[in-house]
């Protein structure tokens, strides 16, 4: 046993070494990238560190347009001169994700072959590799997804089988805070929140009376723990923008982006690998300036206002166009999950590379698939622990169904991509054990 556990770690320090190695090499050859703002997380950041709290890059305008934590991790390494601070934070955001994906690996009783496989594809993801040279949420988010389904796939000691004993109160609420930091760190995680809350009530109508009780004080310790760390931020924003935001006022505009009449002509009813780039009408550019003078025009100044109003808009736009309104969703179930990055992102990528990028992820979404397909041949009690990890998966790709998306936008669920790709080896496994316990079973009959 010491022996195997000693090479199960020389097995992952190895894999450490390889992927922290390659997100090094990127971080080395894209370093000035990292001073780059696509998404004002890093002005934001700046304006924390100098005293203009959390407020619009340029102004002292509060604003909720992004999710907090990361422009919070960030704020006092947000200075040019200190660019090596954020490019580290990525280099051990994915340290620390690889070794939770072994971990929870182990949780969900993955062979060895199993968890390689899954930390391979995670520590090798293109995605996760081009980001790491970002100051952009994706590293992190992937982190807190793993953080999160480790907490959610450890199992139950003997010892802890009682839901009132300290300790497990102590663990629930701890999830409860890992769970309000991943929602603070991306929103859609909220999506995930509302399924597993279906599965808990489905869980209560099996239970006897005792039992219920003991899973309602375990999941009310964990939304102890969500309200501890959302609960400032709901706060605040009641405070300094007059409603209480429990998300981000980025979501009028994350929905009317990917259903607006503009949109629908001139990428959705156009073939399939389209681009609003102004090719087929006036593009994306001229879209969001007619959005902006509209809103000027009726003197909507504020975020709230705004971000009311065009999901409004998009609300409208997708009842008045329910069939360009399926197509944009089966479009952007498309762009979640595509082998090779479109539009702008792919312009400036090599041919080559993007083949590459094509071939790897064609091979993970075989694995996939063969996966899932090992899944449904596990026994129900093993398969239940693979809950959280589908139910992420789900959520992510049903809410980018409605809203914007691209192949961006999945990054926070790869490590889930990751162990249900290396479950492939699961279906073998647990056949030739079901195989040995059958022949056990006639040989001491015999």
């Amino acid at each position: 046993m010491p022996k195997r556990l000693s090479s199960d770690h020389w097995i992952l320090l190895s894999i450490l070494l390889c992927c922290v190695g390659l997100r090094f090499g990127v971080i080395v050859l894209r370093f000035d990238e990292l001073n780059s703002d696509p998404d004002s997380y890093l002005g934001i950041a700046r304006n924390l560190i100098e005293g203009n709290g959390y407020s619009t890059p340029g102004t002292d305008t509060p604003t909720a347009f992004r999710p907090p934590l990361y422009p919070i991790l960030i704020s006092v390494i947000s200075s040019e001169s200190l660019v090596w601070g954020r490019g580290l934070l990525n280099l051990l955001a994915a340290a620390w994700c690889l070794v939770l994906i072994w971990k929870i690996a182990e949780n969900l009783g993955l062979s060895r072959s199993g968890r390689i496989l899954a930390t391979l594809v995670y520590g090798l993801d293109p995605l996760l590799l081009r980001y790491t040279s970002l100051s952009m949420t994706e590293t992190v988010a992937s982190f807190m997804s793993a953080l999160l389904l480790w907490r959610l796939t450890l199992p139950i000691e003997p010892s802890n089988v009682k839901q009132t004993e300290p300790s497990t109160w102590r663990g629930a609420l701890l999830t409860g805070i890992i769970f309000g930091l991943c929602v603070l760190t991306r929103p859609t995680y909220w999506v995930f929140a509302i399924l597993y809350f279906v599965m808990i009530c489905w869980q209560c109508f099996r239970l006897r009376s005792t039992e219920r009780s003991q899973l309602f004080q375990r999941y009310l310790a964990v939304a102890m723990g969500v309200a501890l760390v959302v609960g400032p931020w709901l706060v605040r924003n009641l405070i300094v923008l007059d409603a209480p935001v429990l998300m981000t006022t980025h979501g009028g505009y994350t929905i009317l982006l990917g259903n607006n009449e503009a949109f629908y002509e001139e990428v959705v009813n156009q073939p399939f690998g389209t681009v609003w780039d102004g090719s087929n009408g006036p593009g994306q550019a001229a879209w969001a300036r007619d959005i902006n003078q509209q809103m000027d025009d009726l003197s909507l100044s504020t975020e709230i206002e705004r971000d009311r109003w065009m999901s409004s808009l998009a609300q409208q736009t997708i009842r008045n166009n329910p069939s360009l309104f399926v197509q944009a969703c089966w479009l952007r179930f498309a762009r979640f999950w595509n082998v090779v990055p479109s539009g702008p992102a792919a312009d400036q990528i090599p041919g080559t590379v993007l083949y590459a990028v094509g071939t790897y992820y064609t091979c993970v979404w075989c694995l996939l698939i063969a996966g899932i397909v090992s899944l449904f041949r596990e026994e129900a009690s093993s398969r239940r622990r693979w809950i959280p990890v589908v139910f992420l998966v789900i959520s992510f790709t049903t809410l980018h169904l409605v809203y914007w998306s691209n192949v961006r936008m999945r990054a926070p669920i790869v490590p889930a991509l990751a162990l249900i790709a290396g479950a492939v080896t699961t279906g073998r496994t647990s056949m030739m054990a079901r195989r040995l316990k059958r022949l056990s079973r006639r040989s001491s009959i015999s």
